[in-house]
Formats: C-alpha cells, sequence, structure tokens
C-alpha cells in the first residue's frame, strides 16, 4: 500500500493510501470551529474534509474514529457518497470526561477500518457556558453546571448597567454623587496648599488662569513660558560646542508644567522638560533618558511660530517617540532617527502622571546621517558610526555590553542561584526546580494545565475550579478583560526597525532575521471591564510565571497577550511573540464608587484594577508583527488576550479583537 502524507497551507493537510477502489486523499477544506460540550456529557462534532484522492467515498465505509483517547467516545461517520473533488461532512456524537477546559481530540480517518496516515486535530471546549455573554457564565460546581449572575451587574445602586451582547462588553453609567471615584461623596478633598492637581478624591484642586499651567509635581500653576517649555525650551548644548560627540545633560522635571501628550504615550498627563536644537548639516541622533518611567519625544519645527510644533500632539507631527528601550533599559527611553537640517525639539517625558524628578539625558550625534546602532548594547562595541555604545565610568569595566564594577566580586554568599552581580550567576537549578529572585534560592511550583485546570483540594459546592488551578465562588467578582477595538485598529502603522544580534527584539525573538525588517506596528489597550482587579504575585517570588528581561531590565507577565496575522479566510499566515508585558494601570476609563481613583499597579508590582485599562502604544519594542517575508495584500489582525489562560476571568469569550489590515508594497 502507497502512503502519502502532504501539507497544504497552514492548517490543511493531505492524508491518503489506496486500494483497489483508487486512492483515498482527504484534505481539511476549512479550519474546524471550537465545539461546545458540557462537561460529562455529549454533543454532536462536524468536520468538512475534500476528497483529493480518485476512490468515491462510501458512507460506512469511510470514518474518522478516535485516536488514543479513551475517555472520550464516539465516532464521526460520512454524510453522504462522496466524489472526487467534492466536500464531505463528517458528523456525530461523542461522549465527553467531565474535565472542564480545552480539550484537543484527534480524528483518524479510516476506509474500510484501515487508518490513514496521520490523524486530523478538532478542539472542544468542556464547558457549561450557553454562549450567552450576558447571562452570566454558567460553572461547572459540585460536579454539575450552576446559573452564575450577569457580568454587567456591578452591585451599585447610583450606576446603570448595560450589556452589549454583540460585543460581549459592559456599560455602567454613573448618576450624580456616583459619577466619580471610589472616593465616592464621602471623600474629604486633600487640597491644603494646592492651586491645581488631584484632589485625592477624582476632582481638581483649581485651574490655572490663562498663560499658565498645573506643575503637576507641586502643585502650583506655572507660566507656560517659563524655561524647559514649548514656549521657552531649554538649550539642548550651549553656544560653541560642536554638536558630533557625545553629551550629557543633567534634568528634573519636578517643576515643570503638562502640556504635551506624546505620540508613543497617548494616555500620559505628565509633566514635561522641552529641550531645543538647530542643525545646519545633516546629522545621526542617538538620545538616551534615565531617571524614572520616561518618555522621551523629538519634533521639528516647522512653522513660524515653533512652539505651535512642539505642542503639536499628533504622531504626524512627531519625528522619533520612545517608552522604554534598552539602553537604558530599567524604564528609561531611547530614540534613533538620522536628521535633516533644522530645529528640533527633545521632550523629556513621563510614563503617567506619578512619574517625574531628576533625569540624564546622554545624547550622541554622528555625522553624515549615520543612526548610531547600539539596541541592548550599553558600552563597548561599535556604534556603526565610527564610535562606540558607550564607555563606563570609573570603578567600572565592560563586561559583554554592561558595564559592571572591576574588580566585580561576585556576590552569592547565601545564594543557590540567580545573578551574581559580575555577569555570570551563583549557580542553576537542577530539574524542575526554578530560581526564586527574592531569595536566590531554588523552589518547585505546582504545576498548573490552564487548559484543563484541576484543584486540590477539591473545591466547596460553591466553588468552581478556574483556570488559575484555584477555588473561585460561583458568581463571585471576577475580572474581564477586552481589547478596545477602536484602538487596535485605528493605530496601526508600518515601520523598519534595524535589528542586530545584540538587539532586544532579536533577543526576545521578536523577528525572524537581522538587518532591515519590515514590521506591522498596532497599540493594545487592555480593558479590566469586570467586577474585580486583575492581580498576581509579586515577579521576584514566582518565577513560574514571569519571564525576567535583561534588556529592559525588569520583569514580564507570561503568556499576557498574544498576536497573529490572518488572512482573509481566517488561516493563519504568521504569529508575533510579545514577551515585554508589564501588567499595570495605564489610565482610568470608568467612573462608579468601587473604580479607583488613583493608579496602584506597575511594572514591579502587576495587576490591573477595575475601570482601568494597561495600554502598549504601537512605538515598543516587539509591538508589532515582523512582516518582511509576507507578500502585500489584505489580511486580518488577531490580538488574543490572556491565550494561555493563566489567570481566572469572567469569560474567556470576549478576549479576542480581530480588524482588517492591509499591508502596502514595501
Amino acid at each position: 500500500m502507497r502512503k502519502i502524507l502532504c501539507f497544504l497551507g497552514v492548517i490543511a493537510f493531505l492524508l491518503s493510501a489506496c486500494d483497489d477502489d483508487g486512492t483515498y486523499v482527504a484534505a481539511v477544506a476549512e479550519a474546524p470551529a471550537v465545539a461546545r460540550v458540557v462537561p460529562g456529557g455529549s454533543g454532536t462534532l462536524s468536520l468538512s474534509l475534500r476528497n483529493d484522492g480518485t476512490a468515491t467515498w462510501k458512507p460506512g465505509e469511510v470514518k474518522l474514529v478516535l485516536r488514543d483517547q479513551p475517555e472520550w467516545g464516539g465516532t464521526l461517520a460520512l454524510a453522504k457518497k462522496t466524489k472526487p473533488g467534492e466536500v464531505a461532512t463528517f458528523q456525530g456524537n461523542v461522549t465527553a470526561p467531565g474535565q472542564p477546559g480545552l480539550h484537543t481530540l484527534k480524528w483518524t480517518p479510516q476506509n474500510k477500518d484501515t487508518s490513514f496516515e496521520s490523524s486530523i486535530e478538532v478542539q472542544v471546549e468542556l464547558t457549561c457556558s450557553d454562549g450567552i455573554f450576558c447571562n452570566g457564565e454558567e460553572r461547572f460546581a459540585n460536579g454539575k453546571c450552576v446559573p452564575s449572575v450577569s457580568p454587567c451587574e456591578d452591585s451599585t445602586a447610583c450606576t446603570q448597567d448595560s450589556c452589549d451582547e454583540a460585543k460581549k462588553t459592559c456599560l455602567h453609567t454613573p448618576s450624580g454623587a456616583c459619577a466619580v471615584c471610589e472616593a465616592g461623596p464621602s471623600c474629604t478633598p486633600d487640597c491644603d496648599g494646592k492651586q491645581c492637581g488631584d484632589d485625592s478624591c477624582g476632582g481638581q484642586c483649581g485651574s490655572c488662569p490663562s498663560g499658565e499651567s498645573c506643575a503637576q509635581a507641586i502643585f502650583q500653576c506655572k507660566p507656560d513660558t517659563q524655561p524647559g517649555t514649548c514656549r521657552s525650551p531649554l538649550p539642548l548644548l550651549a553656544d560653541g560646542v560642536p554638536f558630533v560627540g557625545d553629551h550629557s545633560i543633567d534634568g528634573d522635571t519636578s517643576g515643570g508644567v503638562h502640556q504635551l501628550v506624546p505620540s508613543c504615550n497617548s494616555t500620559s498627563t505628565a509633566v514635561e522638560t522641552v529641550y531645543t536644537f538647530t542643525l545646519t548639516e545633516r546629522l545621526g541622533l542617538e538620545a538616551r533618558v534615565s531617571g524614572y518611567d520616561t518618555v522621551l519625544h523629538l519634533r521639528k519645527k516647522r512653522t513660524a511660530d515653533g512652539a505651535a510644533d512642539c505642542l503639536d500632539n499628533t504622531p504626524a507631527k512627531t519625528v522619533a517617540c520612545s517608552d522604554d528601550s534598552s539602553p537604558p533599559g530599567d524604564y528609561g527611553s531611547r530614540i534613533t532617527v538620522a536628521l535633516d537640517p533644522g530645529t528640533y525639539y527633545l521632550i523629556v517625558d513621563g510614563f503617567d502622571a506619578s512619574n517625574f524628578g531628576p533625569f540624564t539625558l546622554s545624547v550622541r550625534f554622528a555625522k553624515e546621517g549615520c543612526v548610531p546602532k547600539c539596541d541592548g548594547v550599553y558600552c563597548g562595541g561599535s556604534d556603526g558610526c565610527g564610535g562606540n555604545c558607550g564607555v563606563c565610568g570609573d570603578g567600572l569595566s565592560c563586561v559583554k555590553g554592561r558595564c559592571l564594577p572591576s574588580p566585580c566580586i561576585p556576590q552569592c554568599d547565601g545564594k543557590e542561584c540567580g545573578d551574581d552581580g559580575c555577569g555570570g550567576q551563583c549557580g542553576f537549578c537542577p530539574g524542575e526546580k526554578l530560581c526564586v529572585v527574592a531569595t536566590g534560592t531554588c523552589d518547585t511550583f505546582a504545576a498548573c494545565d490552564h487548559l484543563k485546570p484541576t484543584c486540590s483540594p477539591g473545591c466547596s459546592a460553591a466553588e468552581f475550579c478556574g483556570s488559575d488551578c484555584a477555588c473561585h465562588l460561583v458568581g463571585g467578582d471576577m475580572p474581564d478583560l477586552v481589547v478596545d477595538e477602536k484602538r487596535l485598529r485605528d493605530e496601526i502603522l508600518f515601520d523598519t526597525v534595524y535589528v542586530t544580534e545584540n538587539s532586544c527584539a532579536k533577543v526576545e525573538e521578536c523577528v525572524t532575521g537581522v538587518g532591515e525588517r519590515r514590521v506591522l506596528r498596532f497599540s493594545v489597550e487592555a480593558i479590566n471591564q469586570g467586577t474585580a482587579t486583575l492581580n498576581v504575585p509579586p515577579p521576584a517570588n514566582r518565577p513560574d510565571l514571569f519571564t525576567f528581561s535583561p534588556c529592559h531590565g525588569h520583569f514580564h507577565f507570561s503568556g499576557f497577550a498574544s498576536y497573529a496575522l490572518l488572512d482573509k479566510e481566517g488561516h493563519t499566515v504568521l504569529t508575533g511573540r510579545k514577551q515585554a508585558y508589564c501588567m499595570e494601570d495605564t489610565q482610568r476609563v470608568a467612573a462608579g464608587p468601587k473604580v479607583a481613583c488613583s493608579k496602584e499597579y506597575t511594572c514591579d508590582n502587576q495587576g490591573i484594577q477595575r475601570g482601568w485599562s494597561d495600554l502598549y502604544g504601537n512605538t515598543l519594542d516587539c509591538q508589532w508583527l515582523d512582516i518582511t517575508d509576507v507578500t502585500p495584500g489584505d489580511y486580518q489582525l488577531q490580538v488574543s488576550l490572556n491565550p494561555a489562560r493563566a489567570f481566572q476571568e469572567e469569560t474567556l469569550d470576549n478576549n479576542v479583537a480581530t480588524v482588517p489590515v492591509t499591508i502596502p508594497a514595501p
């Protein structure tokens, strides 16, 4: 018997065999949808295959049978005789085990009880959910399916709750005293000695008169013409200082005002400091700023009133913008760009209103528009423009692109594992143990199959076992993440990035090659519309949940989001890698007495409060898909939140957003 195994496209496999009637060749005609079956119950499954052989398929002879899955039962039978070139439907009932979650069934095609060469995988969701969002997620508790409560009921009498079944989203419209944040009407505003800024109760201490803006760090109104503003920018370099070379500038935004919104962080309300410089020749620029969680952006003077250009927040008016980069790492920012002659504004900004203070701005200009290439490298090596990527200070030496103490004495007293402070490790954990950074010890963590979770010890009759392998009350408050689809659709852009072997994008596998890479950039805003805060344990204590990024110098939550490019039929063309996710409060998107007024979570203490969102702008590293090798045309961009089901939510049915995108010719 001759057997052939081929592949058509991404998911369409060819399966073949021969007998006296001819060849039996099957191809998956379309991507099978994820079927839903009640745990411990039965349901109907259907699968479409195309007859690509020379034999006619006959009912009773050709069928699909389960392979190596004794806990399941059932066979998919051929609905009707299918000639070569036609699409056949296989359908049948299956009986399922009592284990909720996402199961993968392997169906083996057979002709007269002779198996084809391979099997076809179909995903089946064992769930109590009826697929209707607005009536609440039915849960599997105490061995049976039980109803829950509406996900859009926030238990607050002064808000009007509504549920959009089509979008699977909630809207809470507050009224009267409810139209504030958590502080509520009983909150006493704190405005002692404050002319402006947050009153700690969701309001403002006052507004500044015309010609002045709020220096939020000190809660005082300051002239919008004070040094360091758009109308009175500070000179980047003193008169007579040549541009080409390295320059270091120390500054402080504490007394600055907030006038600008960075194009790469449209939610920032931080105070800023503005510098200006004028070039008479084409030069390359690398600028780095560190000191706190910064945003660095560059704008060009294009009109007679330069201040108007400096204040223009539209992305088209921005020459370059960065929110986190390496170097400088540790939430600092870096921009690199070739600049034509003209006047520019270099703006040191913050991620949000809580980020301000002393900073160090390092600037390098290179001749003839050469752009320094030092992504991921802090010192040594060539910058590609005749210089190096940095020189270490006194008492430091450059080791693998990092400045470390010299001589360096490893700090490993009492540590089994972890960084020794000299570019090495104190030890490596054996077997399945992981290194707990906080203690420098090796430990094991209970494994959780998030797709088919089990809870030990078992849950009470009023609880269900969540995807995080923890027990949760049926009808209890839950976080619920949704993608802001409008922002995803509206903030798509195409760009070219230069990648070296040391680049963070290469180290973190966000590109498939080095050199110039063409990328599809987009912004992702994850909104917690649920009734509870999403929080996780500290990164330094739970290495099983986080990945430490040496490039960025902080922890990223593993599996928070995934990105994919689909063709018009929904087949996956390529998948992206988004490691660099810190779950944190970026902006408050809802009001109400149960919505916090102030930010609580950051990269060091990760989570997203209810009524808040986490925004990742389209200028961040890896906030893209590498489309260098993708043919121009019409596609779909898909973003999935919590794809690994690492944390329990109200529902997983609203975690995916898909928008159309057209990739132009290079």
